[in-house]
């Protein structure tokens, strides 16, 4: 242990005090007075009862505490200390729970501490913020717990879980988080399909018996798990070649890989059990199926499967569906196309004989009608009878009057031509109800209303609305000059009080220099 030296006067000869500090001998400066101690004091309080003396300082903690203070009112921790304090306390329970390490529970309170730090719990349940950054250490770790184990043990929405931990990734900036490889997942749900192949015994002297059958007992005969899990490992490795889990739940690809190596096996597993293994909808197990059984790989046997390695790649499931749809597209308008065409020869065809045969008939009848007309006797003598033309005379000129009131250069012919007879006015009038038969409507309807309000002693008086009529030149009491006008205009709009008005008579009478 090293000396301890005044720094005064460099002496070493040093005695601690009573009150706890350490001062130097030879001078008698006080070397230091902060001393921490590690021992238990206990003390009494004004009532008599005990108390531990001193004050505690825990790992992370930014202050000291009584001994005794903990989170109760005699404590001294701050608000930020006891939400950090209780997160850390949450997380691991979810840990322990969920059969997590000890360091995946410690990532996951370092992330939490930076949450704390840029105030995202702020305003959001602390589950949900323990569950997405207990996932993020999952994820980082690659461990096989999906956010629907976390959805499950807090009895809440997977959905908001998982809108919390995107909204967490984007605020904290988290960008080492890797994909997720669905081969992860194919040991979790093989276990618990339990690929195992049992018989049953009878049950000797001193031997525990089965419940279902009290006389046998389960004797394990072949274990397939191991085998069924490379069958479904491999099958994931050529659906990623194949372009089937890019942009697909794990879960889902896991599945149907499980299901396909059962088969393999001679297991007979449902859909419903991998759906209750793998927590996806059935039918996303079937889409994934559907998608290998068009690869190259699902049109094998089960041995070729296991002897052949196929280094082609099949395109992606979206290229090809778009792909067929572009064809089909293709094809229907080239059928459309062919018919168009079809339609349009077969009418120019039978537009062009009717229009020949038409033609050779209008020929026929012309010919026909003219030697008719040559041989008539009839027509001969009124052509000899027809006079020479005479040029017409020219109908005498209407002299137009402007005046709109003065009416004599209208005839009476044309003014009857103006006037309806009666049928005339009866088929206008009909039309003219027919057409405004609502509005009449509304018109008999406002008139019963009012003819029983004035039975019952209810008169309205009918609003009055002003109306401008617009001024001309032939309008009386105009203004005379532009003052007038405006002193006009500001009156009767009556835009202030404080306007002096009798100042808008000198507004226009500027002297010309």
């Amino acid at each position: 242990m090293p000396v301890r030296v005044c720094p005064h006067c460099k002496g070493t000869t040093l005695e601690e005090t009573g009150t706890g500090e350490v001062a130097c001998t030879s001078c008698g400066n006080v070397v230091d007075d902060t001393s921490i101690v590690a021992e238990v004091t206990f003390g009494e309080t004004s009532s008599g009862a005990a108390m531990v003396q001193g004050m505690y300082i825990g790992e992370g903690q930014s202050g000291a505490r009584n001994m005794g203070g903990g989170l109760r009112k005699n404590g001294s921790w701050e608000s930020r200390e006891q939400t950090l304090a209780n997160g850390r306390r949450r997380i691991m329970n979810l840990a322990n729970f969920l059969s997590l390490p000890e360091f995946v529970g410690d990532a996951a309170n370092r992330w939490f501490q930076l949450a704390v730090t840029q105030n995202f719990v702020q305003g959001r349940r602390s589950q949900y913020v323990v569950a997405a950054c207990l996932y993020v250490a999952c994820r980082q770790q690659q461990t096989t717990h999906m956010l629907i184990d976390f959805a499950d043990i807090l009895q809440v929405s997977v959905f908001a879980i998982g809108a919390t931990y995107l909204k967490l990734v984007k605020v904290l900036q988290i960008k080492n988080i890797p994909l997720i490889d669905p081969s992860i997942y194919i040991q979790r749900f093989a276990v618990k399909l339990d690929f195992k192949l049992y018989k049953l015994v009878p049950v000797k002297e001193g031997e525990e018996s089965d419940d279902e059958h009290p006389k046998e007992k389960k004797v394990l005969v072949r274990d397939d798990t191991r085998k069924v899990m490379n069958d479904a490992v491999r099958l994931v490795q050529r659906m990623g070649k194949d372009w089937l889990h890019q942009g697909r739940r794990p879960a889902g690809v896991a599945g149907a890989c499980l299901l396909v190596a059962a088969r393999m096996n001679n297991y007979r597993r449902s859909r419903a059990e991998i759906v209750h293994v793998a927590k996806v909808a059935e039918d996303t197990i079937q889409r994934r199926l559907d998608e290998f059984r068009l690869t190259a790989a699902g049109s094998l046997t089960v041995q070729q499967f296991r002897g052949t390695n196929i280094e082609t790649e099949a395109d992606p499931p979206s290229f090809t569906k778009h792909r067929k749809r572009e064809l089909q597209e293709q094809r229907e308008r080239e059928q459309r196309l062919r018919t168009l065409d079809a339609d349009s020869d077969e009418d120019d065809n039978g537009v062009k004989e009717k229009a020949t045969d038409d033609e050779a008939d209008e020929v026929e009848d012309v010919g026909r009608d003219i030697d008719a007309a040559l041989e008539d006797s009839n027509l001969k003598q009124v052509a000899i009878s027809i006079p020479e033309p005479v040029e017409p005379t020219p109908a005498p000129t209407r002299i137009i009057d402007d005046d709109p009131e003065n009416l004599s250069d209208v005839d009476d012919d044309e003014i009857s031509n103006f006037i309806l007879n009666e049928e005339e006015v009866d088929v206008k009038s009909h039309v003219w109800h027919t057409l405004n038969a609502e509005y009449l409507r509304e018109q008999e309807l406002k008139a019963q209303k009012i003819a029983e309000d004035a039975k019952n002693g209810i008169v309205r008086q009918p609003r009055k609305r002003k109306r401008n009529k617009p001024k001309d030149s032939t309008s009386e009491n105009l203004p005379e000059t532009p003052a007038e006008s405006a002193k006009a205009m500001l009156v009767k709009k009556v835009l202030s009080k404080k306007i002096n008005y009798a100042a808008m008579d000198h507004l226009f009478n500027k002297t010309r220099k």
